[in-house]
């Protein structure tokens, strides 16, 4: 029983450390994809309006 249970352990921290691996970055891409597309939009409201483009 105590194997099972130091095995199940040793298997979790393992699932844990890859779990992080994983949504650490994802995290990253997922806060510049938001910030270029705030920026996106604030660069179009900031944006003179041009009377020759219509």
């Amino acid at each position: 029983m105590q194997m099972i249970q130091s095995g199940y352990r040793g298997f979790s921290l393992v699932m844990d450390l890859g779990l992080d691996r994983i949504l650490i970055p994802l995290a990253i891409v997922l806060g510049l994809a938001g910030g270029a597309m705030i920026g996106a939009e604030m660069a179009q409201f900031q944006a003179p309006e041009n009377q020759f483009m219509n």
